[in-house]
């Protein structure tokens, strides 16, 4: 009686306890993997950081240095470079005032804010999921942190394949390679220092201003709202999406410029259509400069020009997806 009785008491741990793992394993793999994508991409915007990250673009290799607060409110984020000439950002929220220092002058821009390292991802990382498939490869350390590689592979051939290194403990972006079709780096951004601060102090907001120079403000052409449809503009690559349209007038001659910015929540393609003037030579082809690839063409009078740190077929179908262009 004992014996059968021990029996089934062991029996009964057996089958609890292969239950128990049972429902760990199913409770592992009901995790929802983009999970980790998505803490990534809120703590680059939510927390409060400080570091140096190398930033890797074609032959250009510089330094950068990040502040970075959250205050619960509004995000604040200074980055300097700390080579070759004096060059310094602030934004606040998504406004930022790059200040580009010269022999003589320093020159201030006002421009809307970028997805810039470590917040490359869309806030919403749903757009992603359509486009991209994530994996998970081994652990590695960076910057003296345990991180774990994921990549997002392209589903088709509009796109990059992104490495990600997330900070195993709080999810933030230590290392990022955008890479070819083949494999070859395209851009690379990397902390080689960084730690987690918190308060609320801003003393150090503001840019280290050279009293010797003269400071300039780079007044940006005012937008034009036309109701004016110039085009119309379909068939653009899957997964991209228009975030922006402005027209202005640049040049001595005030010539009207219509601006378009396209994102597949990823990586940015910019448009750029205007009439060409009797007197200005017109540009057709495609080039490379640095990481990105141009492609210029003509149509009804009109330049278009596209630019992008994307594969070149995109840039080609982006500019071919233009129609009923208006003649000029």
């Amino acid at each position: 009686m004992l014996k059968h009785k021990l029996s089934n008491f062991f029996m009964q741990g057996l089958v609890i306890g292969l239950i128990t793992l049972a429902l760990s394993f199913n409770a592992q793999g009901a995790e929802d993997p983009w999970l980790h994508l998505e803490k990534a991409s809120q703590a680059a915007r939510k927390l409060s950081y400080k570091g140096i990250f190398l930033y890797q673009n074609s032959q250009d290799i510089r330094s950068i240095e990040i502040t970075h607060l959250n205050n619960g409110e509004e995000e604040f984020a200074r980055m300097v470079s700390l080579d070759g000439q004096p060059r310094e950002a602030l934004s606040r929220g998504n406004n930022m005032m790059v200040f580009n220092s010269n022999k003589e002058n320093v020159i201030i821009q006002e421009r809307q804010g970028q997805s810039l390292f470590p917040a490359i991802l869309p806030p919403d990382i749903e757009s992603v999921k359509a486009i991209y498939t994530l994996r998970f490869a081994n652990q590695e350390r960076i910057s003296g942190r345990e991180a774990q590689i994921v990549y997002l592979e392209p589903k088709d051939q509009f796109r990059y394949l992104y490495k990600l290194w997330l900070d195993k403990e709080f999810g933030l972006i230590l290392k990022m390679s955008i890479l070819d079709h083949q494999q070859k780096m395209i851009e690379q951004a990397s902390f080689n220092q960084i730690g987690l601060f918190s308060g609320q102090d801003l003393n150090w907001f503001k840019p280290d201003v050279d009293i010797h120079k003269k400071y300039i403000m780079n007044e940006v052409p005012e937008n034009k709202a036309s109701l004016e449809k110039y085009c119309t503009i379909a068939n653009l690559p899957a997964g991209y999406k228009e975030v922006s349209h402005v027209t202005r007038t640049m040049g001595a001659k005030s010539q009207l410029v219509h601006h378009w910015v396209f994102s597949d929540g990823l990586s940015f393609v910019s448009l750029f259509v205007n009439p060409i003037p009797k007197d200005q030579k017109s540009r057709i082809g495609e080039t490379r400069v640095g990481s990105s690839h141009v492609h210029a063409r003509v149509m009804n009078g009109n330049q278009i020009m596209v630019v992008g740190t994307v594969p070149q077929a995109t840039i080609q179908k982006i500019s071919n997806s233009i129609q009923d262009m208006k003649a000029h």
